[in-house]
């Protein structure tokens, strides 16, 4: 066989390669942009005999952040983020961060750690970076990030990239226990499910859900 036929046949080999993975690559995306589509963007959500709520494959009090990962078919992005006093979130949180998952919906989960635990990430951390918002972010230690796969997710905020009406969400959660006309938006309570659901014209919803004080 001469060098000119072997390169030709390795060519033609290389090229069904490339094809192969492209198509698996393809058929992957399909595959998970239907599942998140038809599944989990349904919002199913409902509240066990512990009281834990269910959401997208998750069970907050219950599921770890390398379970929620697999879940999520994502890697997160986790961080330490201080809150002002102003701020509704008040507070320190250890917060990841999906920036989009297969139907570009954002998901943040707050995972739960004691303040002594907390006080040693935020001593290893980098200097805090001061958003525009006044919330600072803190990046944690490399050696950190990688011992936080047992943490258990506590809560979880959907950020959906769809725009949604006081009829979509009254449609599906029903009429809300309580309704405030806050500054800039209108905040939705349904505590029998653990959800606040924040509406805003100018804004992407968000729905947080967190485990409801009542088992129904």
């Amino acid at each position: 066989m001469t060098s000119e036929v072997k390169s030709g046949y390795h060519d033609r080999i290389g090229l069904w390669m490339i094809v192969a993975v492209m198509l698996l690559t393809t058929a992957v995306f399909f595959w998970t942009r239907s599942y998140y589509q038809h599944e989990n963007t349904s919002l199913a959500t409902h509240v066990d005999a512990q009281g834990q709520l269910h959401v997208l494959g998750i069970t907050l009090g219950e599921t770890t952040l390398k379970q929620a990962e697999f879940i999520l078919q994502s890697k997160s992005d986790v961080a330490l983020y201080l809150y002002p006093e102003t701020h509704e979130r008040a507070g320190r949180k250890l917060e990841a961060f999906f920036p989009a998952i297969a139907d570009h919906t954002k998901v943040i989960l707050l995972l739960d750690m004691g303040r002594e635990a907390l006080d040693q990430l935020e001593a290893r951390a980098t200097i805090p970076h001061l958003y525009p918002n006044s919330v600072a972010r803190m990046n944690l230690a490399a050696k950190d990030r990688t011992a936080l796969n047992q943490v258990i997710v506590r809560e979880l905020t959907l950020i959906p990239n769809l725009t949604l009406s006081a009829e979509n969400i009254k449609a599906r959660f029903g009429t809300p226990d309580e309704l405030k006309a806050m500054e800039g938006y209108d905040l939705y309570t349904y505590n029998h499910i653990g959800l606040k659901v924040r509406l805003n014209e100018d804004e992407s919803p968000t729905l947080h859900f967190f485990n409801p004080t009542t088992i129904p």
